[in-house]
């Protein structure tokens, strides 16, 4: 919400936007098959310019800050209390970066990587909103040791994760 593209691939990437610690990338894989209506508004409710050749992820379209969290001006204190908002509510410290595509109309299989964790409660809320859509997402953060696999389908969600090392 707010921020450029450049400041959104620049929280993923490791160019040390604003402080953040990228040591630890979590790899996602989005697969989300439905209707095709539904379909495109999963996918205009989370990427900037969805029809442009580059999109921008942003979590904040579907899940959008508090107005008190997209002040002007940008200071440490303000940071950690986005950071944690994120965390609360996106389970991930920053939007993911699209690292590959694959769309037709009634399905999207999207490759994105964010902070540490997988964005969870990002996932929850597209099921939540788009009931009919059948969502699967797996992740892994070799540094943390962290996997997972999770898919939602017919208003249930099953779960693995697995910690390793």
């Amino acid at each position: 919400c707010g921020a450029s593209h450049q400041q959104l691939e620049a929280e993923v990437t490791g160019q040390g936007y604003r402080g953040y610690d990228m040591t630890h990338h979590c790899h996602n894989t989005l697969w989300v098959v439905g209707k095709s209506e539904s379909v495109l508004a999963a996918k205009h409710a989370l990427l900037l310019e969805p029809e442009s050749t580059k999109p921008v992820l942003d979590f904040g379209l579907l899940l959008p800050p508090p107005s008190s969290l997209l002040p002007a001006k940008r200071n440490k204190a303000f940071t950690q209390a986005l950071k944690r908002w994120r965390v609360r509510h996106w389970s991930t410290e920053s939007n993911g970066v699209l690292t590959h595509m694959v769309e037709s109309e009634t399905a999207l299989q999207w490759q994105l990587t964010t902070l540490w964790s997988p964005p969870v409660k990002v996932y929850q809320a597209l099921a939540t909103h788009w009931p009919d859509l059948n969502c699967v997402y797996h992740y892994h953060n070799s540094k943390a040791c962290l996997w997972g696999l999770a898919w939602y389908q017919d208003g249930l969600w099953a779960t693995h994760e697995t910690m390793y090392g």
